[in-house]
């Protein structure tokens, strides 16, 4: 496929060498190939009409010198954003596909509230309206160490959409709150374990009159 796009790409190039000239002395400008469309796919969150503002600067420019490395680079840093795929279209087109890190919860820190993604990027200034489904997070340092903890959560096949919110303490340790009240005390390592011991414990009709499932002494489960 590629092969046969070079080879369309020679012959354009060589009809256009053969069939225009210019004449020095009058000041004519013409593109071979503009660009003319920019198709998006992806941003779901991503802010599109950015995106758009950002990327105008490319258009009318010949799409056989358009470069993919200055396109990605020129948006990579935009909200949301983990992945660009870039194609090409010829003769006019660029399609952008984009994969977006993924909105994970809301920090909530002195009356104000945050975005936070799977890729540990902080929005600020967002509308969370969509998002009101997303755990609450508290913690002066939560922001910091939440997307690797929620990463590994999804790791061991926790039920995320059990937890109402996660309360993240100064010595790097976590609280988790179920939707049903439980509380989920973890240690500071491998909490991980912690966590299966918990899942094979959460659907035991004889620790469902517990509330309060601490982890945190190595070795030992306390029930409250």
């Amino acid at each position: 496929m590629k092969k046969k796009n070079y080879l369309f790409l020679w012959i354009l190039l060589f009809i256009f060498l053969t069939t225009y000239s210019f004449n020095s002395s009058q000041n004519t400008q013409f593109t071979f190939l503009p660009l003319k469309k920019i198709q998006i796919e992806g941003a779901n969150n991503s802010d599109n009409k950015k995106i758009v503002e950002t990327l105008d600067q490319f258009k009318g420019k010949s799409i056989i010198f358009v470069n993919r490395y200055k396109m990605n680079r020129s948006i990579n840093n935009l909200q949301f954003i983990k992945e660009l795929k870039i194609k090409k279209i010829y003769p006019d087109t660029v399609r952008l596909e984009i994969i977006e890190y993924k909105p994970i919860g809301i920090l909530t820190k002195k009356n104000t509230k945050i975005l936070l993604t799977s890729g540990g990027e902080i929005i600020r200034n967002y509308n969370l309206s969509k998002f009101e489904n997303l755990p609450l997070v508290y913690g002066d340092k939560a922001e910091k160490y939440f997307s690797k903890f929620y990463n590994s959560l999804e790791n061991i096949n926790f039920q995320i959409n059990l937890i109402n919110q996660f309360n993240h303490f100064d010595i790097n340790r976590w609280d988790i709150v179920l939707k049903n009240g439980k509380i989920v005390k973890l240690p500071i390592k491998n909490y991980e374990n912690s966590l299966n011991k918990f899942l094979s414990l959460y659907e035991d009709n004889s620790f469902k009159k517990y509330k309060v499932f601490d982890f945190r002494i190595k070795g030992q489960l306390i029930l409250k």
